[in-house]
This record gives structure tokens, C-alpha cells and sequence, in this order.
């Protein structure tokens, strides 16, 4: 259905044109009627109509002026003029803006008709163009991130390849002196979790989205990284001073948490002369970004120029790492998880600690782990491989990779007798992980996994110390105080959010679990809960 909009200083003209069009039968609908066209210039604002019927004799803005208003700022409608006059200047001004047809007043039916389908026609051509344009643009922007991915991540070297891409790909002034923003997102796998169904490809699209809405211009070139885990911004030094960028990134922190409650972590490149370079500065970026603290909330920026200061010292020392090193060796299982549960504690009074110290220091007990475990690090290679850890930007991530650690170690320490229903179990905590908020009972998850309950039962509590409800409600209870430390949600939301449909049963289950009501909790300084 297209909208006509009818502008006519006569009332009874309009009413006429407007009743004539409606007996038409054609695809389209009368959204408006104006009396001239300055008026007619605000509801188009409006109502965003396709077609536009005018007169050209009008009072305060006449049809002349209006057209030309019409070409320079809603060059997407279509015009029909109908006049009773066949002046020159008049006819002129059609021609001049491009109106579809001149009608002559008194207009009859036919003629109506025939310039109402011309307009219409004309509507569909440029609805169509547009939509090829946008399939255009989308491929190009396509090509661009391929490239851009390939030339960070060292597969295309050779200077003329790059030259003669970046051409074809119109990213000529992207050879010009340029910086390079990375970003990444704390709670990513959570809000991909809970607000997109666990698909990841999603989060980034909607946070690309957002970053191109504050951006407002096409000059940087916007592009995601290999993994899909962060976002890479191209900006040319001439016209993003650190000031600018620094704002920039304020805007899109503010946007990505009212949309995505989510915060964001940047690292700057130093400046650098062509687009050749862009592995060196990638690889600087992403060194920035790693700078800046783990436990922190809200944006979180650090430049080349002005680096945010880190920590030097260690957070295990090598008789920590022996201590491990023993425990895992010896099968102590106790002793693993205690000393794991201790680093994890260890980190969360260092406030000053950064996302590099903790991949540092993780990649050490992972290293200690698949020393002494021969065979866990095929056996869990998710955990081993570095992308895990690489996505790990604040304490709540890092306490959910220790804890699967320490799962994997015990279930690697089981015997082989019980080592299939133990893998078993450590995929069922990695469903309730995901699914922990949804109405869920050991029954439910022995005939989704197809286990007896009672076995379930017992082997659930063999690998995790925890019986199944325990694991649950530790699980739900955790996140509860997440989001009461860092959203302002209202607790019957937090309530909806962890699983609990009753607020005063999650009131009494968070009292029993931290000794706090929901409202005390949220209320207590940080550093005495």
C-alpha cells in the first residue's frame, strides 16, 4: 500500500482530489491533506508518504518553492502536480524537480488514474534500486571484513595484493595514516545467553549495528576479528584525534549498556602510516585492551599514548604452581578444586588486576594441568585451546572457566569404570550452565540425557561435590548477586530472570544462600559482602 499526501489551499480541492484518488481502486491510501506547503514540508515528517498530490498556487509556501524543497530534502517521493494554470515557470519547476506527471485542472479519471500508476510505477522502481543498492552495499561491506580479516591475520602479505584490494574495495584512504580501535564486551557469553538464544554471530551483529548508529559517518571502516569476538575500527588519524576516539567510545558504551546491558573494553593502536601495517597495530590494540582491569564495570580504555597502568607482580608463585602441579599429579581432587577456588579468591581482592595478568596466570595452571593430566587436554580441548581464556574480561567469567576446570580435572581423575557416565555428567553441567534459569528437575535432565534418575543422582554428586539441586541454586544464586551488584533491576525481575516465579521464595532462598536479603545485598558495600 502506498501513502499519498494531497496539498491544496482549497478545502473543497482537496476533499475532490483526495475522494477521487479513494474511488481509483489503486494500491495506495490518503495519510494526509495539507493547505500549503510549508505545512505540508512538517507532516511529511510524520507520516512519510510515497506520493505527494499538489497544487501549485498556493499561500505562505507556494508550489514552486515546495517542489524544490521536496527534490533537496525527500527525494524518494513521488510527485504529481495538478495545476490550473499551464505557466511556464509552473511546468518549468515540474520538469526541474522531477515531478512524475503535470495534470491540468479539471482533471478527469482517466487522466488521474494514468498519472497516479505512472507514480506508483515510479515508487517501485526506486524502492527496487534501493534494495539492489543495499544488496550491493551489504556484499562490499562483506568483502571489506574478509579482507581486513585476512590482512590482520597475516594471510595476505604481499604489498600489491594489498594495494590492488584495498582499491577494488574502495578503501583507498584507508592506505592514509590511521589508528586502530579493538573492542570487546565483559558478560559476553551471558548476554549471548540470555538475550539471543546462545548465538553469539547475533550479539556482535546488534553491537556492529549500535556502533555504526553512534559512528553517524562512513569514514572508519568497521570489521570483526577471525573469532567473531571482537570488533576492529579503522580510523584515520587526520580526523579521529584520541580526544574524538575516546568520545566515540563513551557514546558507544552508553548505547551497547542500555541495549545490551553489557560493558565495553578498548585498546588503541599507536598511529601508523599504511594499511600494511595493519597486523602490527592489530596486534598493539589488542595488547591496550588487555591492559585495562578484570573486575571493573562501565567503559574500560586504554591507548598506546596513554596506557592505563598495570600490575607487575604475580599472582602465583612457583610454589603455588608446585602445589597444583602435586595435587593434580597425586589425583588429590580436594586439594585441585581448594587450590583453584583459592587463585580465584586471591584475584577478587587485587582490584588493580588486568585481563592479561589473569590470561597470564591462567594459562600457567592450564599449562600445569595438561602437564600432569596426560590426556585432559584432548579431552576437554576447549579449555586448552586459548579462545576460552582469550574471551575472559571480567571476574564472573573467570570463576565459570576455574569451576570447569576443576570439573574437568575431577572427572579426569575418575576411573575408567565410571569415566563415560562422568563425561556424561560434566555435559549436563554444561547444559545447566546455559539453562539454569529455566524450570528445571533432575528428572527432566535424566530423561533429556537418558539416565536413570538415581544414578544420575549419585554420579552428578561424585564429579561436581554438589548434589543437583545444590549445583542449581548455587548456579542461580551467583548470577542473582551479579545483578544485584551491577543493574538496577528491580528484584521481582531479578527474581524472573534466575528462575524463581516467586519473589518471596527467591527472597528466602538468596537470605539462606548469602545471608542477606536481596534488598540488604544490593544495599552492603562491595568490599564487606
Amino acid at each position: 500500500m502506498y501513502k499519498v499526501m494531497v496539498v491544496d489551499d482549497e478545502t473543497w480541492g482537496r476533499k475532490s482530489i483526495s475522494k477521487m484518488i479513494n474511488e481509483l481502486a489503486l494500491d495506495v491510501e490518503i495519510i494526509a491533506e495539507a493547505k500549503h506547503g510549508q505545512e505540508a514540508l512538517e507532516l511529511i515528517r510524520m507520516n512519510k508518504p510515497h506520493i505527494v498530490v499538489t497544487d501549485m498556487n498556493m499561500p505562505v509556501m507556494n508550489g514552486e518553492k515546495f517542489l524544490e524543497n521536496l527534490y533537496k530534502l525527500h527525494g524518494d517521493i513521488r510527485v504529481i502536480v495538478i495545476s490550473g494554470y499551464s505557466q511556464f515557470e509552473y511546468l518549468k519547476a515540474a520538469l526541474t524537480y522531477q515531478a512524475c506527471e503535470y495534470v491540468l485542472k479539471p482533471i478527469s479519471i482517466p487522466e488521474l488514474r494514468s498519472a497516479m500508476t505512472k507514480a506508483i510505477d515510479a515508487c517501485r522502481d526506486y524502492m527496487s534500486l534501493q534494495q539492489q543498492k543495499k544488496i550491493a552495499k551489504d556484499i562490499l561491506k562483506l568483502k571489506r571484513e574478509e579482507f581486513l580479516q585476512n590482512l590482520a591475520g597475516k594471510r595476505i602479505t604481499n604489498l600489491s595484493d594489498i594495494h590492488n584490494q584495498a582499491e577494488e574495495l574502495q578503501l583507498e584512504h584507508a592506505e592514509k595514516p590511521f589508528r586502530l580501535a579493538v573492542c570487546m564486551f565483559r558478560q559476553f557469553n551471558e548476554v549471548s545467553k540470555t538475550k539471543f538464544h546462545g548465538n553469539a554471530d547475533l550479539f556482535m551483529f546488534s553491537a556492529e549495528n549500535i556502533l555504526n548508529e553512534v559512528m553517524m559517518d562512513e569514514s572508519p571502516f568497521v570489521y570483526k576479528s577471525d573469532d567473531r569476538m571482537s570488533i576492529g575500527i579503522i580510523l584515520p588519524a587526520s580526523s579521529y584525534s584520541l580526544d574524538r576516539i575516546e568520545r566515540l567510545a563513551t557514546d558507544f558504551q552508553d548505547a551497547v549498556k542500555r541495549t545490551l546491558s553489557t560493558d565495553v573494553v578498548f585498546g588503541i593502536s599507536p598511529v601508523i602510516a599504511r594499511l600494511d601495517g595493519l597486523p602490527e597495530v592489530y596486534a598493539a590494540a589488542n595488547d591496550e585492551l588487555h591492559r585495562n582491569k578484570l573486575d571493573d564495570s562501565g567503559l574500560s580504555f586504554s591507548s598506546a599514548e596513554y596506557p592505563v597502568p598495570g600490575s607487575s607482580a604475580g599472582i602465583l608463585t612457583s610454589f603455588d604452581l608446585k602445589a597444583l602441579s602435586h595435587a593434580i599429579g597425586s589425583g588429590n581432587e580436594k586439594d585441585s578444586r581448594k587450590l583453584l577456588t583459592d587463585f580465584v579468591n586471591r584475584i577478587s581482592k587485587r582490584p588493580a588486576t588486568t585481563i592479561r595478568d589473569v590470561h597470564r596466570e591462567l594459562a600457567k595452571v592450564t599449562e600445569t594441568a595438561s602437564t600432569e593430566a596426560r590426556g585432559l587436554a584432548s579431552a576437554f580441548p576447549a579449555l586448552f585451546d586459548g579462545g576460552q581464556i582469550a574471551g575472559i574480561l571480567d571476574f564472573h567469567q573467570l570463576r565459570e572457566f576455574v569451576d570447569q576446570l576443576a570439573i574437568a580435572i575431577s572427572t579426569h581423575g575418575l576411573n575408567s569404570e565410571i569415566s563415560d557416565s562422568a563425561h556424561s555428567v560434566l555435559q549436563i553441567v554444561s547444559f545447566l550452565d546455559a539453562h539454569y534459569f529455566e524450570d528445571i528437575s533432575l528428572i527432566d535432565i535424566a530423561t533429556r540425557f537418558h539416565m536413570d534418575p538415581s544414578y544420575l543422582s549419585k554420579q552428578f554428586k561424585s564429579v561436581t561435590d554438589e548434589n543437583f539441586i545444590e549445583y542449581v541454586t548455587r548456579k542461580r544464586m551467583e548470577k542473582a548477586c551479579e545483578l544485584l551488584r551491577s543493574s538496577d533491576r528491580k528484584i521481582n525481575e531479578i527474581s524472573e530472570l534466575v528462575g524463581y516465579e516467586n519473589q518471596r521464595y527467591f527472597s528466602q532462598v538468596f537470605k539462606k544462600f548469602t545471608g542477606q536479603t536481596p534488598s540488604e545485598y544490593r544495599e552492603c558495600p562491595k568490599e564487606s559482602r
